[in-house]
C-alpha cells in the first residue's frame, strides 16, 4: 500500500485554479418556452402542439396568415386565455403555478395589442396606471419619465402631461400603451402588429424603439410587414394554421426557406397549411 502511494505522482495545486464543484449548476432556463401548446375555442383548433423557445434578447418576429394563431399565442402566453393545453414555462416555471396567478404574470410579460387603448385620463396618469405601493408612487414620476423616453415620446409630451391621452394622435397613443407596459418592468414583451395603420415617421419610431429594448429583454412581434421583419432581424417564425412552420434566424427563413408553405407564403403571401 505505500509503495502504491509512493509509485503515484502528486500533483501541485496551481494558484488561482477553481476545483470543479459538485454537482454542476444547471444551466439557466430561457425566459420563455413553449411546449405542445394546444388551444381549442369554439370547437374549433386554434393552436396545434406548437412549440419554440426564445432567446434571453433580441426580437422573435411571428408571421403568418391571417386566422393562423398568431394573436391567440400572444393571449395565452400573458395569461389573457388560459384553456390551453400543453406547457408554458418562464424563467422555468409553469405559468399556470405563477405566484400571484395570472394578474402577476400579466406584469411579467407585457401584452401591446394592435389598436391603441388609452385611458380617459391624462398622459401622466396613464403611464403611473399599473404602479403600485407607496414606495413606487413616490418614484413615479421618475418611472413616468423613463417609461417615455424608452417609448421614443418624452420629447413630444414632457410640457403637457396632463393633457388629456386622447389627445394625442394613434401614433403618438401606440408609444404611450408601450411606455404604459414598460413602467411596470416587464421582463417579456408582446406586440401585436403595433405599427399596424401607423404613418411611416410613427412606424420607424417604434421600430427604433422596439430595438433598443431587444438589447436587454426578450420581443415578439406579431407583424404582416415582411420588409419591418428583415429590419427588426433576430428571430423568425412562421406558423400556419396553428402549427409553427418553420423557424429560424429572420435573413436565414425570408431568403432561404425550406418549408414549401414558407416558400409559397413569402412569394404569393398565401398559404395552404390544411
Amino acid at each position: 500500500m505505500v509503495a502504491d502511494l509512493k509509485r503515484k505522482r502528486i500533483v501541485p495545486l496551481q494558484q488561482g485554479v477553481a476545483l470543479p464543484s459538485s454537482p454542476l449548476k444547471p444551466l439557466s432556463a430561457p425566459p420563455l418556452q413553449v411546449e405542445q401548446l394546444t388551444l381549442q375555442l369554439g370547437g374549433q383548433s386554434v393552436l396545434q402542439a406548437l412549440s419554440f423557445t426564445l432567446p434571453t434578447q433580441g426580437i422573435t418576429s411571428l408571421i403568418g396568415p391571417s386566422g393562423a394563431g398568431k394573436s391567440s399565442l400572444l393571449r395565452c402566453l400573458n395569461g389573457l386565455e388560459n384553456h390551453w393545453r400543453g406547457s408554458i414555462l418562464v424563467d422555468g416555471a409553469n405559468v399556470r403555478h405563477w405566484r400571484g396567478g395570472w394578474d402577476q404574470l400579466r406584469r411579467h410579460i407585457g401584452l401591446i395589442a394592435q389598436k391603441p387603448v388609452v385611458f380617459n385620463a391624462s398622459i401622466r396618469a396613464n403611464v403611473a396606471f399599473g404602479l403600485q405601493g407607496w414606495r413606487t408612487r413616490r418614484r413615479a414620476e421618475a418611472l413616468i419619465e423613463q417609461s417615455l423616453h424608452q417609448a421614443a415620446l418624452w420629447d413630444e409630451v414632457k410640457e403637457r402631461l396632463d393633457a388629456p391621452a386622447t389627445t394625442l394622435s394613434v401614433g403618438q397613443q401606440q408609444r404611450l400603451c408601450i411606455a404604459r407596459a414598460l413602467a411596470i418592468k416587464p421582463k417579456i414583451l408582446l406586440l401585436d402588429e403595433p405599427t399596424a395603420s401607423l404613418d411611416p415617421r410613427s412606424k420607424q419610431l417604434i421600430e427604433q424603439t422596439m430595438l433598443q429594448l431587444a438589447e436587454t429583454m426578450p420581443l415578439i412581434c406579431v407583424t404582416h410587414d415582411l420588409e419591418q421583419a428583415r429590419r427588426l432581424n433576430g428571430q423568425f417564425i412562421f406558423i400556419c394554421d396553428g402549427r409553427v412552420i418553420e423557424q429560424g434566424a429572420c435573413e436565414q427563413v425570408l431568403d432561404q426557406p425550406q418549408a414549401i408553405e414558407t416558400r409559397e407564403f413569402l412569394r404569393w403571401n398565401v398559404c395552404d397549411c390544411d
